[in-house]
């Protein structure tokens, strides 16, 4: 750790910036948005799992502790004159000077940068699998389409390395797929659903896009939950959600149960392993981010969950149509204006739209992405 020109230079380029708070060896420290503020928890979990790498030599681990409140920043740098610092910030009032009335952003560079702070090999390849599907016009997906047929796929994603794979979303069980059809009976496919339950045993880490049914039920509505929660990763947005307020009933956590949960905590963005970096993206719920991989052959990948139900959202910049639903249209828009601006510059990044079966069986056919799970 070193003073560098007015800021803090940590391990391999993590900068926290600092301003002076009037005495000049005694200032202010902010995260700068390029670094994720992350427990000891997800530091400590792929040392845990494996996979023959560890996050700890990319973020600093030993003041930023996340237990049931924020603790205080304690001599986490150095002053512009070298001296330790002296002053106390605490994390909580940091997060509302940082929070306050911004509107939600991102960069690419950013993103690509973080991807590439935890040393170890990139993954290989992604798959997709599809398990149950929901059948409504497209002008509930993207507001102002046409009143025609379209399918909703359900579906999971799976981040191949060459010593295991990562689980992005759980699957569901049939009465959790039930409530999606709102007394209608949609297809279901309780093989392939199977198969999401295998490879989500199986997995290194599991990761969910956001916290409802069709998305993280598979890590809590299964006879194996105390066996997946110990690998499962969850930020504390979806965790407070799924305590407070879930999407259904069958959801909800108890507090012991989601103390069996690895949760996170951060202001932006968070390496989570080589290649693959979680992007902050509140708006469908309190919980949604956006995940984004680059595999060993260059090809990037944007998970966006279920920022746009269709890739005419991300296309149009159109917000969703549908009556059930309550966004914070506001961020929903800043972040379809962003995916715009890459959908039409960033030829080599794919953005996937979980639901979005179009696109699923195009990115298929055209080996963008596997078709089953490994």
């Amino acid at each position: 750790m070193r003073a560098d020109k007015g800021h803090v230079v940590v391990d391999d380029g993590v900068r926290l910036f600092y301003e002076s708070a009037g005495n000049g060896d005694k200032p202010l420290v902010i995260l700068n948005g390029a670094v994720a503020a992350a427990s000891r928890a997800a530091l400590a979990f792929w040392a845990r799992v494996g996979m023959g790498h560890s996050a700890a030599t990319a973020i600093v681990t030993s003041n930023l502790l996340f237990n049931d409140r924020p603790r205080s920043w304690q001599h986490l740098g150095l002053d512009q004159k070298g001296r330790p610092m002296k002053k106390i910030f605490h994390l909580s009032m940091l997060a509302l000077l940082l929070q306050k009335d911004q509107v939600w952003t991102a960069s690419i560079d950013q993103i690509r940068h973080a991807a590439r702070m935890i040393p170890g090999k990139a993954p290989l390849r992604i798959n997709v699998l599809k398990f149950a599907e929901s059948r409504r016009t497209k002008n509930f997906s993207v507001k102002g389409a046409p009143n025609e047929p379209s399918v909703q796929a359900r579906t999971v994603f799976q981040v191949v390395y060459a010593d295991g794979y990562v689980m992005v979303d759980s699957g569901m069980d049939q009465q959790v797929h039930n409530f999606f059809g709102r007394g209608v009976v949609e297809p279901y496919d309780a093989e392939s659903a199977k198969q999401v339950e295998r490879a989500v045993r199986g997995a290194r880490a599991i990761l969910v896009t956001h916290e409802h049914g069709d998305h993280v039920a598979g890590v809590i509505r299964t006879p194996f939950a105390n066996e997946i929660a110990s690998k499962t990763v969850l930020t504390r947005d979806q965790i407070q959600t799924l305590l407070t307020n879930p999407q259904m009933p069958e959801i909800k956590l108890t507090p012991e149960a989601a103390g069996r949960y690895n949760v996170v905590d951060y202001e932006k963005y968070l390496p989570f392993g080589p290649g693959i970096v979680l992007i902050k993206a509140p708006g469908h719920t309190p919980g949604s981010q956006m995940i984004y991989v680059v595999l060993a052959s260059g090809k990037e990948y944007l998970l966006i969950g279920d920022t746009a139900w269709h890739m005419d959202g991300v296309r149009n910049i159109k917000g969703k149509d549908a009556p059930w639903i309550q966004e914070d249209e506001n961020a929903l828009m800043a972040q379809l204006n962003w995916l715009n601006g890459l959908y039409r510059t960033e030829k080599n990044l794919f953005i996937i739209a979980s639901h979005d079966d179009e696109q699923r069986t195009d990115l298929i056919k055209r080996g963008i992405l596997g078709n089953k799970l490994e």
